[in-house]
């Protein structure tokens, strides 16, 4: 009886796990997919010293903002953003795409780095002390002001 229960109430790939040769524990086969460690929320918002990660946001149905910021994040790809860089425009929850400002969807940003003797690319993951771009290149970066935006200054590993 006990073996029918959980029979009923796994997935095809558990069964086939319970059933076929390869046996591993049950609660290991049903476990959610979590996001990784986060980064360091001293990263985020408006910083002491003036700077932050500047982001290219569209949130909701609002126009697209170049001038974004990022509040905190949700999952590994999802972030509370507001639109303005000074936290008092529209807040919402986006997904980090590779695009362009002008091609962003609702509820999508992009954060774009500059790499150190060539040209610009799109950051698709954002770690603590490194990032990917859309090309699953690895970089360090560093938050950078020109006193117009702030951007990643991005190092290749």
């Amino acid at each position: 009886m006990i073996n029918i229960c959980v029979i009923e109430h796994c997935t095809s790939r558990a069964l086939e796990d319970l059933c076929g040769t390869r046996r591993v524990d049950l609660e290991r086969q049903l476990k959610e997919k979590k996001m990784g460690r986060p980064v360091n929320k001293r990263k985020f918002g408006a910083l002491a010293d003036g700077t932050n990660i500047t982001i290219n946001c569209k949130v909701g149905s609002n126009g697209a903002s170049v001038v974004g910021m990022i509040k905190s994040q949700r999952s590994a790809t999802k972030f509370l953003v507001d639109d303005a860089k000074d936290d008092s425009g529209n807040e919402g929850i986006c997904t980090l795409v590779a695009k362009a400002s002008g091609s962003l969807g609702a509820d999508e940003m992009s954060i774009s780095g500059q790499v150190v003797g060539g040209g610009g690319v799109f950051i698709t993951k954002l770690y603590n002390r490194t990032c990917r771009d859309n090309n699953n290149n690895r970089y360090t970066y560093t938050i950078e002001d020109d006193s117009t935006v702030s951007f990643l200054q991005l190092t290749a590993i």
